[in-house]
């Protein structure tokens, strides 16, 4: 695109070149002017499309280097974890703990505080029950893949 801009102000330049304008001319000085801002348009143009080119290949060797950490953080991760798709994370409050799970039947991620008191996560992509918390249990029921067959 850039080639094809620089190749039309190299154009405008003949054609002015061969119209028979007087040297001096107000019609001259205003076509010659458009003429050079067209080239720097293009010369611009040009040097942002290099800039974007190299910000695009540094962003795949960004993306290629990530991909590499996530594979062995998450590999890690998942040995030390087991079986388990339940993360707790920071604290909200002293008493409140978020919780982030993954839905074993849509695979969608929930975060919510674990309260106390009697209630249920349904998934809201799915409907499916993921968590399920009662008084009279020792502590909450996750479902797995199993469970909702």
């Amino acid at each position: 695109m850039n080639n094809d801009l620089k190749e039309r102000a190299a154009y405008l330049r003949g054609l002015l070149q061969g119209v028979d304008l007087a040297q001096n001319s107000k019609e001259k000085m205003v076509w010659e002017g458009l003429i050079d801002f067209c080239e720097v348009v293009a010369d611009d143009l040009d040097e942002l499309s290099n800039s974007q080119d190299e910000f695009a290949d540094y962003i795949e060797a960004i993306d290629e280097d990530l991909s590499v950490l996530e594979k062995q953080f998450y590999s890690i991760e998942d040995e030390e974890q087991g079986d388990s798709d339940i993360i707790f994370t920071n604290e909200v409050d002293d008493d409140d703990t978020v919780i982030e799970i993954s839905c074993p039947n849509c695979h969608e991620e929930l975060y919510f505080t674990d309260e106390a008191g009697e209630y249920e996560v349904v998934c809201p992509e799915c409907n499916q029950v993921v968590w399920s918390h009662t008084v009279e249990d020792n502590g909450p029921t996750v479902y797995r893949d199993k469970d909702l067959l």
